[in-house]
């Protein structure tokens, strides 16, 4: 485990998924990418990249929103399509491996947590392929709470099922909405992203 990415004093941890526990921004951008095609949009790779801590949904309203667009169809509709075309890849999406060995050094000596912006069908189903699948105490996602990232509610919520204070949690995350919400909620934040770049 690298030495900045080791929790300290933590009574449990709280995990990301996207971007966090696994390398999925690509696989992620293809399927929103395709769905938004139809719809008359280019979905600029850069773009998608700064806007990762949203869900899908709110995803699309803001682009919705920036471009002034009609879609066809409605925003729920929409997700459910991407979350469809991301299921066919999940099983080809791996873990990042710095933040892997934070989750095998840990486990069983604090509860953990995935908490995250993502949808549970997608993650449960991503998460079957994954080497750490059994080592999380519980799974939040943004079907449990009404205001996602950048709002604590995920954050609060998984913190309230492991019995932990929330001044006692360390998140790990790689947005800026992440983060944001990681301190909203009065937590200890770890930004995992200078350990998941890709490095050349």
């Amino acid at each position: 485990m690298h030495p900045d990415l080791a929790p300290r004093h933590a009574d449990c941890l709280l995990f990301d998924w996207d971007g966090t526990l696994v390398d999925s921004q690509y696989a992620n951008y293809r399927a929103m990418a395709a769905v938004l095609a139809p719809e008359g949009v280019v979905l600029e790779q850069e773009w998608f990249d700064a806007r990762t801590g949203l869900s899908s949904a709110e995803m699309i309203r803001v682009l919705v929103e920036e471009r002034a667009l009609t879609p066809s169809r409605p925003v729920e509709l929409l997700v459910a399509d991407r979350d469809e075309l991301f299921l066919t890849q999940a099983h080809a999406v791996r873990p990042h491996r710095e933040v892997l060995r934070v989750v095998e050094a840990m486990h069983g000596l604090v509860p953990m947590a995935v908490a995250s912006g993502g949808a549970r069908r997608v993650i449960e189903e991503t998460l079957r392929h994954q080497p750490f699948r059994e080592h999380f105490d519980t799974l939040v996602t943004r079907d449990d709470v009404r205001r996602g990232k950048p709002a604590p509610d995920i954050f609060l919520l998984a913190a309230e099922r492991l019995a932990a204070h929330p001044s006692r949690c360390t998140v790990y995350e790689d947005s800026d909405e992440g983060i944001e919400a990681a301190r909203a909620a009065g937590m200890t934040v770890i930004d995992v992203r200078p350990y998941t770049a890709a490095r050349p």
